[in-house]
């Protein structure tokens, strides 16, 4: 999702054929998805037929056609892939019910559940019938399944609820013993029970069109290694709003990797990779998993006596102030996001002490390095080692970033009265660092109207003076627009 992201090349076959072209470039704008030249052959066919005129003689036709609500739901069956089992990517079941349902079931209300681009329903199914079986296990719940895909065709067979045995495959084995109680044998065919059908509301829908409806946990696995970099984040966006405070986000376990979004805070347990809408205001989820494996906080490596001083960088860290450039972060977290810089600048921090050295054999770290390591363990939940290289930091330099990391540190452990004040004090110290002020937007739910409509104008002004100061590597590295964009809204 990077700004400097290559653009993909598009294919000989559709750069030499301008009905193919139109096509490519109106299909990623309607759909998010950028098709093969074989399916722009298909569906350029399927309009020509529908039409009566070849693109060269009517090009008008063609647009008539995609700018209808009912002919993309149509036509979308040309250019997308209905590829779905039941409890395909077991994992994220196992996840949710073993892990997760504890807290749902705690909202005292129907779990609502979303499988959005669902294809031809079994992932749903798969949902409904997890969450019937544990709710008559246990203690009784309630929950409601909405089940949407872009495709109208798809859509009709899953309302049909009947499947051949394609639909169960080894990759779902595991919960045989809660598909023998929902799905009836017909003949050659399997027929999912009427009370499941009954928990799942299947319809018609272009996800790039948004949601209008909140979330407890929304499946949509599998869809987006088909869009555009620009299309994914607008979906993602999309789905982030789409979520309750502290709601769940499964994605392909191949998509998980290349998501990212300053509303959704990355989860890595039992193996598996999720997201929770992240809120200032609640309290940190009962389980948040690091990303990284546990370590010692100083490497047996480095405490020793016979220890090397990480390469690289310093083995004597010099109590000097140490600036910060913004530029130089940016391009450290652009680096598999800063994970090798945090990694060698937690082994130069840990070892301070233990390692000996001569004055001016190596370079002293650099703040940048300093602020780009503590981003990194906050991003992954590491609060331990975030602590440790931060409280370094705090001691070598005296700008705003300091206070504003930890902030960012308490605001993520759900201290938001301490959040509130080191954002202040990195706000007093400059008025162009306007991710501080951003965050004590963030912070101001429950304040008066008035007081409220002041922090935005502050925060607007702010990123408006520090627009081109590179503060954004800070915040996910969204653009300092996107932040604007969200503060009109607010104010709106």
């Amino acid at each position: 999702m990077s700004a400097n992201e290559p653009v993909a090349e598009i294919p000989k076959a559709i750069l030499s054929s301008p009905a193919l072209l139109f096509l490519y470039y109106r299909v990623e704008q309607i759909l998010g998805i950028r098709a093969t030249a074989e399916s722009l052959v298909k569906l350029n066919e399927h309009i020509e037929k529908y039409c009566g005129y070849p693109f060269v003689e009517n090009p008008g036709a063609y647009e008539s056609v995609l700018t209808s609500r009912e002919q993309i739901f149509e036509i979308s069956e040309t250019v997308t892939i209905n590829e779905t089992y039941f409890f395909r990517e077991g994992a994220h079941f196992d996840l949710l019910v073993r892990h997760l349902l504890p807290n749902l079931v705690k909202l005292n209300r129907p779990i609502q559940v979303c499988s959005a681009a669902t294809s031809i329903g079994c992932e749903a199914y798969s949902l409904a019938m997890l969450l019937d079986y544990h709710s008559k296990a246990g203690a009784p719940f309630d929950f409601e399944v909405d089940a949407f895909d872009v495709c109208a065709g798809a859509i009709e067979t899953a309302k049909n609820a009947r499947y051949t045995a394609n639909s169960l495959r080894t990759d779902g084995s595991a919960w045989k013993y809660i598909m023998d109680l929902y799905l009836v044998p017909d003949g050659a065919e399997y027929v999912v029970s009427q009370g499941i059908r009954k928990k799942v509301r299947f319809f018609t829908h272009n996800i790039m069109r948004g949601l209008n409806k909140q979330y407890d946990v929304i499946f949509f696995r599998n869809a987006m290694i088909y869009f555009s970099s620009k299309t994914r984040f607008i979906v993602l966006n999309d789905l982030a709003e789409s979520l309750f405070d502290n709601g769940l986000l499964f994605l392909g376990i191949s998509e998980t990797p290349s998501a990212k979004h300053p509303l959704l805070a990355s989860r890595y347990m039992s193996d598996v990779f999720y997201f929770q809408k992240a809120t200032p205001d609640s309290n940190p989820p009962s389980v948040a998993p690091r990303v990284m494996e546990p370590r010692p906080m100083i490497p047996h490596s480095i405490g020793s006596s016979q220890a090397k001083p990480a390469q690289g960088l310093t083995a004597r860290l010099n109590p000097v102030e140490l600036p910060i450039h913004c530029g130089e972060v940016a391009a450290i977290m652009e680096t598999e996001e800063g994970r090798p810089n945090a990694m060698k600048t937690l082994e130069a921090v840990a070892g301070e002490k233990s390692v000996t050295a001569n004055a001016g054999d190596t370079a002293s770290l650099s703040g940048s390095e300093l602020a780009a390591s503590v981003t990194f363990f906050l991003a992954v939940q590491d609060y331990g080692n975030a602590c440790l290289v931060l409280s370094y930091l705090e001691k070598r330099n005296n700008g705003p970033l300091p206070p504003f990391l930890r902030g960012e540190y308490h605001m993520q452990r759900g201290n938001a009265g301490e959040a509130r004040q080191c954002f202040e004090q990195a706000a007093g110290k400059e008025k162009a660092f306007w991710p501080a002020f951003y965050r004590l937007v963030s912070l101001a739910t429950g304040e008066n109207p008035d007081r409220c409509e002041y922090k935005i104008r502050k925060a607007r002004e702010s990123i408006e003076l520090g627009r081109n100061l590179r503060y954004e590597c800070f915040l996910g590295g969204f653009s300092p627009d996107y932040f604007q964009r969200i503060l009109e809204r607010k104010l709106t």
